[in-house]
């Protein structure tokens, strides 16, 4: 699935850049084209559309492997579905600010809702590490991937930055739907230690396993 999904990004990307057939004209979106024209679709066809190779490359750099991991914990509805779904409303929320004629293009607003969705998951689930030693670590990732080292003009900052925010936000509900089912595996599939300090009581086996389980299955929430 991810590398389907890859593969598709790609080979949209390309076909827009050579664009042999025209095919940019008919699935980019501007202001002027979404909302004075109403061509809605455009809101998420666009998102397969990419300037150049280097535009291309820098957004499947990251969809790749973030991909991998939604794909590989998380259920399907959530990503790619909500995923691509909040790529359409984030480009709602920019399209709003740019001039009527300026295009709007490529998938670098779901790839920033993947990087807020899955860092978040990340601390909320994860209960191996306590809570500032997962905030450090999310902090830091959000820091060092998303975080631009210098301004370059003709890139959305505001795609990234509300693509990353929606993410989380998608998250937290997520996490709150599935609640029980991630506390109750972590309570199962965790290898009890002697030493080990739950950060909170309540998430402690009751009783350790006479023997661990030989190995532990992939989960998906």
């Amino acid at each position: 699935m991810t590398a389907f999904l890859s593969l598709f990004v790609i080979c949209f990307g390309i076909a827009s850049i050579i664009d042999s057939y025209g095919i940019a004209n008919w699935v980019n979106a501007s202001p002027d084209l979404v909302f004075k024209q109403k061509q809605y679709w455009r809101l998420w066809t666009t998102l397969g559309v990419h300037g150049d190779f280097i535009h291309l490359f820098g957004n499947i750099l990251l969809f790749f492997p973030l991909s991998y991991l939604l794909l590989g914990y998380f259920r399907l509805w959530f990503f790619p579905l909500v995923a691509f779904l909040m790529g359409g409303f984030i480009n709602v929320g920019v399209l709003w600010t740019l001039p009527h004629e300026t295009l709007l293009i490529g998938v670098s607003g779901v790839v920033y809702w993947m990087g807020g969705a899955w860092l978040t998951l990340f601390l909320l689930i994860d209960r191996r590490k306590n809570l500032k030693f997962r905030f450090a670590s999310a902090l830091y990732l959000g820091l060092m991937i998303f975080i631009p080292e210098t301004y370059k003009p003709g890139i959305s900052y505001l795609s990234h930055f509300l693509g990353f925010i929606l993410g989380i936000i998608c998250a937290v509900i997520y996490y709150f739907l599935y609640q029980k089912q991630f506390l109750a595996a972590a309570e199962k599939e965790f290898i009890f230690d002697e030493t080990f300090e739950w950060e909170d009581p309540q998430w402690a086996p009751h009783q350790q396993s006479e023997s661990p389980p030989a190995d532990t299955e992939s989960t998906t929430y």
